[in-house]
């Protein structure tokens, strides 16, 4: 998307001449041909991409908004670029992860694949609210699935509640137990680099720390942390298992035994608010990730 901070930040560091950049909700003026045997693409100022000069794709929240449009001219225009991305992908020229990522594992599944490897709130999808013995006795939070807004334009974020008695049976909920924790941590991987950070929770009016970030950077909110070896080969090994080279991990440190609690992967999910000013290499070190040829 044209507005899109994460997006500007790249494409400044390695310059314009040097990158195209198509965003999704002006797709009008983009000058489109694509056949099965050649493409190209040509912006508004007039630089033009090729099946011949393409070397390298990166695919960046390109749906989580949408223009205004009719669902079939929609549909058209994200499956073009769908199977543009695609033809990145058969040939071994695509960075990060494709736009259907979660589709494919889904939260729970990775969830199953973490525990080997760390441990995991017990947690269940529920669509009845018939008893867990898992959850029984325990202090509940519900967040959601999808991370998709409501009608209203509301999102469900993780949220206590007082039992699973007091929730509508009629409704689709994911439950987990709720853990006690001094410390947010989100660890970005990008290529074998991991970029581990904590967040302090005393100040935190609720449980979720995504209702309460700040856009403004006028302090730093998070700080390094020291990962032990072990952690790091495990995270490596998760990562290894579901395929990737890119993503954020969140995590919590439980407060009784100080261990890292696994609660999920982003896939794409932010990362330049980690370290807004490069202080510590971040955007750095994936701009050079992507050059062709690396990663």
């Amino acid at each position: 998307m044209s507005g899109d901070g994460t997006s500007d930040k790249i494409v400044s560091e390695y310059g314009s001449e040097n990158v195209f950049r198509f965003n999704f909700e002006m797709w009008k003026a983009y000058e489109v041909s694509y056949s099965p045997d050649y493409w190209s693409i040509t912006n508004p100022v007039g630089h033009t991409i090729t099946s011949e000069s393409a070397t390298v794709a990166f695919w960046w929240k390109t749906f989580t908004a949408a223009p205004p449009l009719d669902k079939h001219t929609l549909a058209e225009i994200k499956y073009f670029l769908k199977d543009l991305y695609g033809w990145f992908i058969s040939r071994g020229l695509a960075k990060g992860n494709a736009p259907d990522f979660h589709n494919k594992f889904g939260k729970l599944n990775i969830l199953s694949f973490a525990k080997e490897y760390f441990a995991i709130p017990p947690t269940l999808f529920s669509i009845g609210l018939k008893p867990s013995v898992e959850l029984e006795g325990k202090k509940l939070i519900t967040k959601s699935l999808a991370s998709v807004l409501t009608e209203e334009n509301n999102l469900l974020v993780t949220t206590a509640i007082p039992s699973i008695e007091s929730l509508d049976p009629e409704f689709p909920w994911l439950l987990q137990e709720e853990i006690d924790s001094d410390w947010d941590v989100t660890i970005f991987q990008c290529g074998e680099r991991l970029f581990p950070f904590k967040r302090s929770r005393s100040e935190l009016k609720g449980l979720d720390w995504r209702t309460e970030q700040t856009f403004f950077y006028e302090k730093q909110e998070w700080f390094p942390l020291d990962l032990e070896s072990d952690q790091e080969a495990n995270l490596l090994g998760l990562s290894s298992d579901l395929g990737i080279e890119f993503g954020r991990y969140d995590f919590m440190i439980d407060k009784a035994s100080g261990e890292l609690v696994f609660l999920e992967l982003n896939a794409t999910g932010q990362w330049v608010f980690l370290d807004i000013e490069n202080k510590y290499g971040l955007l750095s070190h994936v701009v050079e990730w992507l050059r062709p040829g690396k990663g």
